[in-house]
Parts: structure tokens; sequence; C-alpha cells
């Protein structure tokens, strides 16, 4: 029985795996990470079988379970093997052509990953308190009054002002509303894969020797955190004192804090070398900071005076993609809507009009914008995504459209549009 409830479960797994990529949306994802653990514990079942018989003296039986373990391990192993052909090539553009009579742009090369210049003073700020040593003491005070303050009397100004800077990603996930710190990496502002930003962010060769280190700063602006699965997490209330819970990850001090500011939290994640929490009390000083004279005269003029210099581009609207590896990039987009909304992306191949990763492009695109009555003004929206159909090697020209869904509930409608070649990530 438990071998054949392995077999079962090794060809469930398989098919599901082997799905194409334009059909594997997060549903079977799911699937296919549950049918995986289900795999490995019948794999195991297995072997407790065989240790159950030879336990109880049922010896033929206990032989046949312990020889089939190795059996199975090689079925498991053509399993992967069949996998790695089936689902590295995807087939989608096989029989696609760049088309000869539009603009077709080429999406730019990543910069070079390092420390951004002064204006992205938070960055700064971090990687000023990884230069001491640190203590033993791994207290942390929850001093965010000023975002108390603002959420309390100006809650539309607190979002106008994290959605127009550029050092910050407003977006939605599962129904909730997150700001996510944003960081410059070289010249560019660049939201990281959910946030994090490690020394190899900024100093991926080691050339400045910056010591190691994670970290992520989040505002749930619905007042539920990110990271809701973390059972390592220290639960702050806004004003206390409280000794973080240390684990350990990438063989660092790892700490979660999540802060409870009224209806709305604070959570700061860090992995660093000493106990003592050196970025996150750092993060939650420059956010107190950062916030402070907006709390105190909460209007559109102090909110331009707080953004970082740079911040606001004046101009023509610009959309460029800059490229991390085949299939997978950033959006840098230079737009004012004119009003407060949410901006996504949508993506089309040009030649048939195939949507392209509808369902996760607009989930991982989405970003509230800055916005003001001045055209000319321009806000930043940066975001990174993947693009599955497709497959390396194999280019083909994608439309991409920016479109934007007002807060006031009026229509959605298109800002601008552009055609990239692009390619899709090869799973």
């Amino acid at each position: 029985m438990p071998v054949l409830t392995f077999t079962f479960i090794l060809g469930t797994f398989t098919f599901v795996a082997a799905l194409p990529a334009s059909v594997h949306q997060k549903p079977l994802t799911i699937l296919a990470d549950i049918l995986f653990a289900m795999l490995c514990l019948s794999f195991l079942g297995i072997l407790t079988a065989s240790i159950i018989n030879f336990t109880k003296k049922h010896w033929f039986k206990g032989i046949v379970n312990f020889l089939m373990l190795p059996v199975c391990g090689i079925a498991a192993v053509f399993s992967s093997i069949f996998l790695m052909y089936a689902i590295s090539d995807d087939g989608f553009a096989d029989d696609l052509a760049i088309p000869t009579d539009i603009v077709v742009a080429e999406p730019k090369k990543m910069p070079e990953p390092q420390a951004g210049s002064a204006e992205d003073t938070f960055q700064h700020a971090l990687l000023s308190a990884l230069a001491s040593e640190g203590t033993d003491d791994s207290s942390v005070t929850a001093e965010v009054t000023a975002l108390q303050q603002l959420q309390q009397n100006a809650p539309d100004v607190l979002r106008r002002y994290l959605a127009a800077s550029p050092s910050w990603r407003v977006f939605t996930e599962h129904g909730d509303v997150f700001a996510t710190r944003r960081w410059l990496i070289g010249p560019v502002w660049q939201y990281s894969l959910h946030g994090y930003y490690t020394n190899y962010d900024i100093d991926t060769w080691q050339k400045a020797v910056v010591p190691e280190f994670q970290s992520r700063l989040t505002i749930g602006l619905s007042g539920n955190p990110w990271a809701r699965n973390n059972r390592q997490q220290t639960r702050i209330e806004a004003g206390d004192t409280a000794i973080a819970h240390l684990s350990t990850g990438n063989e660092m001090q790892e700490s979660y804090c999540v802060i409870s500011a009224g209806d709305l939290v604070v959570e700061v994640f860090e992995q660093s070398s000493a106990k003592e929490r050196r970025l996150t009390k750092t993060a939650l000083t420059h956010l107190n900071g950062e916030l402070q004279p907006i709390a105190q005269e909460p209007n559109w003029t102090t909110v331009q005076t707080a953004i970082p210099a740079a911040g606001i581009h004046h101009g023509e609207p610009s959309f460029d993609l800059w490229e991390d590896q085949p299939g997978i990039y950033n959006s840098e987009i230079w737009i004012n809507p004119g009003e407060s909304g949410m901006l996504y992306l949508k993506a089309f191949e040009v030649t048939k009009g195939t949507a392209l990763s509808a369902d996760r492009l607009r989930e991982s695109s989405n970003e509230w914008i800055g916005w003001s009555d001045n055209p000319k003004e321009l806000f930043l929206s940066n975001t990174e995504f993947t693009i599955y159909e497709g497959d390396y090697g194999k280019p083909y020209a994608a439309r991409f459209e920016v479109w934007f869904a007002p807060d006031s509930g009026a229509p959605e409608w298109k800002l601008t549009e552009r055609v990239f070649k692009i390619e899709g990530w090869q799973r």
C-alpha cells in the first residue's frame, strides 16, 4: 500500500507540474506544492512500513518495502529528468516573429549593484548603523508617534505621501494594502522581490566590504502584517519596549518585529550579525523622523518638501523596462494620472493579441502612484514582475499597457503603452 500510494502521488505530481506555464496559474502551483509534500511523506511511509515490518518480524514484507526504497527513488529521479525537459520549453514563442513595421524597444540592462546616492537617506542610515559592532541587547522601542498622528489626523495625506515618494511602493496583495520601503540601487529607485534588500543588492562582489544583512520595512495600511505566517514574530505595542525574539537565518541573527500602531501595523525584518537590532531601531527612528514634518503640517506643500530630491520628474511621461534576466523585468514608469488611484500593467503578444501572465502581472505590478494638478510633474511606479510565456533565446514582441484604476470608482482607463522585445521566463 505505501508503494502504491507513492506511485499514485508521483504520477499525479508529474502530470500537474508538467502542465504548460500558460495554464499553470496559482491554484495549480499550490496543488503541485501540496503533492510534492505528500510525495516526500509517502516516501518516508515506505521506510516506516519497512521498519515496522522488521520490528514485527514480518521479514518478507520488510525486505520488499526496503528494496522498494531505491526503486521509488529511481522513479522519482526519472520523473525529475522528465519534468526538466517537459517544463523547460513551453513552445509559446516557437512560431512567433517580431514585426518590422512597428517600433519595438529593447529593455535596458539592470544597473550595476551599488549603494545609492545620499538621496536615499534611509539606506545610508542603515549602512551607517551596520558599521558599529553592535551589542548583545536585542531590545526594541516602538516609537512611531508621527505615523500614528498622521493616520489619526490626516490619513489621506499619509497615503498621498507614500504613493508620491519614490522611496515607497504602495500596493495591494491578497486584499490588503501595504507600503514597503524601496531602495535607490545605483542611479535607479528599484523595488526588490517582496521588498527584501541585502548586501548583495548594493555590493554583489563585495567591493566595498558591506557587512552581510537583510532588511525589510513595511507599513500594513489595512492593519495586517504582510508576513502573517511568521511564528517567530515579536509583537510590540506602539510606545512600548520589548526584547526582540531572535532566531537564525542565513547564519545571522534574525528578528521580525510587528508594531501595532492603532489601525496600522509596522513590520521590520532584520538579519544581521549582532544581537542588537541595529537595522530595526534605525528603520523605526528614520521612519518617525521622515514623517514628523508632515505630521506637524499635513498638506501637499509639506509632502513635496519631504519627497527625496529628484523624486518628482518634470516633462513628458516615460515607460521603460529593465531586464534582470530573461523573463524577469523591472518597470520604470514616470507619469501623472491627475488623481488618486492604482496603476497596473497588462501585456499582450503583438501578433496574436494573447494576454501574458494576466492574473500574476496585475498582482505583481500594481501600485498606488503619486499625482498632482500639474501634468508636467511625474511620479514613479516601479515593480518587479515575471512573464511566464516563452523561453530563453526565443524573443518576441509584447505590448505593455499601463492601466489606471481611480480611487473615485470611475472606470479604469489606459494611461500609455509601449512595445518591448522580451523573452519568457523558463521554469
